[in-house]
């Protein structure tokens, strides 16, 4: 069986069938590139030859999600790992002024606003930067309105830079509690949720 991979990102695109006899390796890669919706160049490619049948099973059981290219383009292995996982950690500047609920405050004027900052973190709660820290993060409330750092413009979705991001929540006229979804296209991202109540 050949595992077939895309050489820049190492993101494993496709197998040969498992059989008593592998292909080529040109035959390999040509079979499986030429499969894919947008199959580009044949040289983006790459293949690693897998003869241990226990192994093969293993690889396949693991794909998509935990089968990963490691090493050197020169010699790569592949491994089985489980996916990094990360989440946002929330902070405000809007103060808790209840003794039991946990909920930040703001005065429900239609002015008020707290200010949200937003850190990616991984499992073991290490702010993550440069081009892990580059998710879309799109944004959601049920009350109140949603504007950039500034309070310039209305926003619905914002870019992490650097694992980081500010945001602010205006108040509504009405006393209430509003909860601000964060949602992700990573799957390896957990969506979450921040309340604040207008008093």
């Amino acid at each position: 069986m050949w595992v077939v991979f895309q050489r820049k990102e190492r993101k494993i695109v496709g197998f040969t069938a498992d059989g008593a006899e592998d292909l080529q390796k040109d035959a390999a890669l040509q079979e499986v590139v030429n499969g894919l919706v947008k199959p580009g160049d044949l040289s983006e490619y790459d293949a690693i030859q897998v003869t241990d049948r226990t192994k093969a099973a293993e690889y396949l059981e693991a794909f998509p999600d935990k089968l990963v290219v490691k090493g050197p383009l020169t010699k790569p292995q592949l491994a089985v790992r489980d996916p990094e996982t990360f989440s946002l950690y929330i902070t405000t500047d809007a103060k808790d002024v209840h003794p039991v609920d946990g909920i930040p405050e703001i005065t429900a004027d239609g002015k008020s606003f707290a200010t949200i900052t937003i850190q990616k973190i991984d499992d073991r709660y290490k702010p993550q930067s440069g081009k892990k820290g580059d998710d879309q993060i799109y944004l959601r409330t049920n009350h109140g309105i949603l504007r950039d750092a500034e309070g310039a413009s209305d926003i619905h979705s914002i870019k992490l830079k650097d694992g980081k991001a500010v945001f602010r929540l205006v108040s509504e006229k009405v006393k209430r509690v509003a909860t601000v979804q964060l949602l992700s296209t990573n799957q390896n991202l957990a969506d979450t949720s921040y309340r604040i109540e207008f008093i």
